[in-house]
């Protein structure tokens, strides 16, 4: 009788969670057709030129001087490249492209003034579902936003993103608990303001795609624990490459992963998650042998827009600051990292001690910008950067990085969240049992 009712109250949990899960997808899958924008600023318009390159597409570029292009990791550009060819072949000879003038930046029109950090291309908004099949001219030079290009930026970033919530998913699932905790992955991105700023207004930057990446590296991860397949630790190598291929810092995330495995003498999963990772690295030696004449360049280390410094200041900044921090803009995320440390299984552990060591790097890694308030414009590799004007624009600058940077951590940080709440019911019982014993 008692196991009919347990089994009848697990039935009806993964009927909830499951439905929760399904209604927080659709209200993400409708904010991203309804106002998801496709402009390009910043990082994203060294992206979309990096796959200008790889793709040799013929329109004029957007802007001639990019000067930190080559520092930027490669590997969203060139997944983009596969909706980009996809389209080329299967969608483009049966529509016709529409040519659409906009008002160009400034400097879009004068190519010998330098770039700010601060452009956007286009100036006004453009949505998600408005780019498709338009091409968009700027200016008398005759450079043009090509759908084309865009589109294949903004579909691997979104297909990223969706194919990483089921992938994490998948991963509760091998954990075999009664109630899966699906709902746990809509809902920590929801929760995460900065998360949704950038699935909404800047999903062109590397930011999704290095999340869905994430997710896929910590399903294969987990499963070559659990099932001890040969596959599944070389496709988390594969992933874990790409990964680091898209966000550069993650290296140091990778380099804790394999230390952890050799810890705990997974010598056969090293081996393979290595062999796994050495597409990628392949990849990153045709790119620069095709872009810089030399697969050995050394570009993406260059790096002039970071300092390593112990700011204490800094560091206040990033995670207890009610303004900025972590701890309050990504309190869910956070919480689950500390909840990996609550599971006994190795690859918890391992994911757990990867996340903290990505986050201390976040916090010694200074962005050149948050070092000169009030000292308005610096030039940096020949383009002006715009120091913050007061603390509150220092502050606003650290909240949009630093909880960006910790979203491919979202992944392992869901695993963590349904460690701690496994744990409420046995501490509940402890609770109820006590209250019993010595009642009032």
């Amino acid at each position: 009788m008692k196991t009919q009712q347990n089994n009848r109250k697990a039935h009806l949990g993964r009927v909830l969670d499951l439905s929760i899960f399904t209604i927080l997808i659709l209200f993400l899958v409708v904010t991203v057709l309804t106002s998801g924008k496709a402009n390009l600023q910043t990082d994203s318009l060294d992206y979309y030129t990096i796959l200008q390159r790889l793709t040799a597409d013929r329109s004029r570029p957007i802007v001639d001087n990019l000067p930190f292009v080559e520092q930027r990791s490669p590997g969203y550009p060139i997944l983009a490249m596969i909706p980009y060819y996809l389209t080329t072949a299967l969608i483009e000879p049966f529509v016709q492209t529409q040519t659409v003038s906009i008002s160009p930046e400034p400097s879009a029109t004068n190519p010998a003034q330098a770039p700010s950090e601060a452009m956007s291309f286009p100036p006004q908004p453009l949505l998600f579902k408005d780019v498709f099949f338009k091409d968009f001219s700027i200016g008398p030079q005759g450079s043009a936003l090509t759908w084309k290009l865009l589109s294949s930026l903004l579909l691997t970033s979104y297909g990223f993103f969706f194919i990483g919530l089921f992938f994490v998913v998948k991963t509760l699932r091998l954990l075999d608990r009664p109630v899966w905790g699906a709902a746990l992955a809509p809902l920590t991105v929801i929760t995460m303001p900065i998360f949704m700023h950038n699935l909404i207004n800047t999903p062109t930057y590397a930011t999704l795609t290095a999340f869905g990446l994430s997710c896929v590296f910590g399903y294969f991860f987990v499963k070559g624990f659990v099932r001890k397949t040969r596959s599944a630790a070389y496709l988390s190598g594969l992933f874990l490459g790409l990964l680091v291929l898209t966000r550069l810092e993650t290296i140091l995330l990778a380099g804790i992963v394999l230390i952890g495995l050799v810890l705990c003498k997974e010598y056969r999963f090293l081996r393979n998650v290595i062999l796994g990772a050495l597409l990628p690295a392949a990849m990153l030696l045709v790119y620069n042998a095709t872009q810089f004449g030399n697969p050995f360049h050394m570009g993406i280390l260059k790096g002039n827009i970071n300092l390593i410094l112990l700011d204490l200041r800094y560091i206040y900044l990033n995670t207890l600051n009610p303004q900025s921090g972590m701890l309050f803009w990504s309190m869910l995320g956070v919480i689950g990292i500390l909840g990996l440390f609550l599971n006994r299984q190795p690859y918890s552990k391992i994911l757990g001690c990867a996340s903290l060591g990505l986050i201390l790097l976040i916090l010694v890694r200074v962005p050149i910008m948050d070092t000169c308030i009030g000292e308005g414009t610096k030039l940096i590799g020949g383009l002006p950067i715009t120091c913050p004007n007061t603390l509150a624009d220092l502050v606003s600058l650290i909240r949009s990085d630093a909880n960006r940077y910790i979203t491919v951590l979202v992944p392992f940080s869901i695993l963590g969240l349904r460690s701690l709440i496994s744990l409420l019911p046995p501490l509940w019982n402890r609770v109820r049992a006590r209250i019993q014993r010595n009642p009032a």
